[in-house]
Formats: C-alpha cells, sequence, structure tokens
C-alpha cells in the first residue's frame, strides 16, 4: 500500500475519508427531506385544485398545475390581476401541447433579442450523424457490463418495464425513478456525468452509459444488446448470440 510506513499521511487519510463520508451522508440526508417537502406541497395543492374544481373554478382538478403559485394564492386572497384561472389553465395547457408536439430544440443553439420571439432553436452547426453499424460509444457512467433485452421509453407515466431489460430513454428526471429498480441497465441519449440519469445510476449500482446521440433511434424495443458502463460501449447482438454464449 502507497501510505505503508507513513503514519502521518495515514491519519491524514482516515480523517479525510470520515469527513467525506459524514459529508456524503447528510447530504443525501438533506436531499431526502427535501423530497418529503416537495411531496407535502404537492399534497396541499392538489387538496386546492379539487377545491377549486368543486367550487367551478377550474375544469378539472389537476388544472391547478398549469397555474402560478402567485396567482392561486393572489386568487384566494383577491390581489390577483386576473381571476380566470380557467382560461389561464387552457392557454397554458394548449401551449405545452404545441412545445409536445414540436421537435425537440438542439443541444447547442444560438439566441439573439427577445429569446420567446422568433427563436428557431436551431443549431447554427450539422447535426451529429445518426449511429451507423453494430456498436456506438457514449459516456459511460457507472460500471459494469450487461447483456440484456432493450426497452425504449418516451415517457414512464404508464410505462411498463420488464425485470432484467435495458431502459434506453432520452433523459430522465426523478419521474423516472419507479422504473429503475427492474432495469439491468440504463442507456440515455442526453446527459453527462453530472446528470441525473448518472447520478442515479450510481447511487443504485445500475450499469450505465449518457451522451449516446440518436441512441432511441438506433434501438428499438426487443433487440439484444451488450452494455459496458465503464468503457460507454454499447454493441447489438444477434439474438442468436445469446443462446450460443448461454
Amino acid at each position: 500500500m502507497a501510505l505503508a510506513g507513513k503514519p502521518f499521511k495515514r491519519l491524514l487519510f482516515g480523517w479525510v475519508l470520515r469527513q467525506a463520508r459524514s459529508r456524503v451522508r447528510d447530504r443525501e440526508n438533506l436531499r431526502f427531506e427535501r423530497t418529503r417537502l416537495f411531496g407535502r406541497v404537492r399534497r396541499i395543492f392538489v387538496e386546492l385544485g379539487k377545491r377549486f374544481h368543486a367550487d367551478g373554478i377550474l375544469d378539472n382538478p389537476r388544472d391547478i398545475f398549469w397555474l402560478e403559485k402567485d396567482e392561486i394564492f393572489g386568487f384566494v386572497e383577491g390581489i390577483t390581476s386576473s381571476t380566470n384561472l380557467r382560461g389561464l389553465a387552457v392557454l397554458r395547457r394548449a401551449e405545452f401541447d404545441r412545445w409536445q408536439a414540436g421537435e425537440p430544440p438542439a443541444d447547442r443553439f444560438d439566441t439573439r433579442g427577445m429569446v420567446s420571439h422568433a427563436q428557431p432553436c436551431r443549431s447554427t452547426v450539422a447535426a451529429p450523424e445518426a449511429p451507423q453499424g453494430d456498436s456506438v460509444k457514449g459516456l459511460g457512467c457507472c460500471p459494469g457490463v450487461v447483456r440484456g433485452l432493450i426497452r425504449v421509453i418516451t415517457d414512464p407515466r404508464g410505462a411498463v418495464i420488464r425485470q432484467g431489460e435495458i431502459l434506453v430513454a432520452e433523459r430522465t428526471d426523478p419521474g423516472w425513478i419507479m422504473l429503475f429498480p427492474a432495469c439491468s441497465g440504463l442507456l440515455v441519449e442526453r446527459g453527462s456525468l453530472l446528470s441525473h440519469s448518472a447520478i442515479v445510476a450510481r447511487e443504485m449500482g445500475i450499469p450505465a452509459v449518457v451522451s449516446i446521440s440518436g441512441i432511441t433511434s438506433w434501438l428499438k424495443t426487443g433487440d439484444l444488446v451488450e452494455m459496458d458502463g465503464a468503457s460507454g460501449v454499447v454493441r447489438k447482438l444477434d439474438h442468436l448470440e445469446e443462446y450460443h454464449d448461454a
């Protein structure tokens, strides 16, 4: 061991290690408590939505989530600039639907003038080419070699993944957490070593590769692949290989 025969360095290393472990524990405890707080606040707004719906203010209890906090509290206190909360919810739902139906913005793009006006959100450089061949390489962020069937998921709501399948997504956020325990590996089109996908994968010990351009179009549900979470290499296999190697 490099620290053998160096008692001071061993003591210093031990102190630093204990401090790091303690701070990581504190950080995770804080994040857990913050999540609990988010849950309680959400329950408050869900109840407000039910009451607004019962009073005929909103068409649907969940329309409360199309409103801003100040608009909701201002309506209750009688200080909001607009009392047409139903109209605001309809307007924002329609705007969201337009954004959802459009093409996703480029990874990098330039803006000039007002960001929300006349901005195509398109890259000024050539788009990366779609993956070709039987292998691609991304950014390995949690080590482990996994071979399994692919499950491409675009929306976690109502999604089903079988135990041991490899989850493929364009990106993830906290709403995807319930799918992670069932998957044996994670492949994500966007992200970095500090993205949500990478951090949660490391915390749960799930082999993962992120920043794989075009992975959601290169793979489809049912494909057989082998992924290496350390090197970032993903290799598409013939289903016959599963039986040859068994």
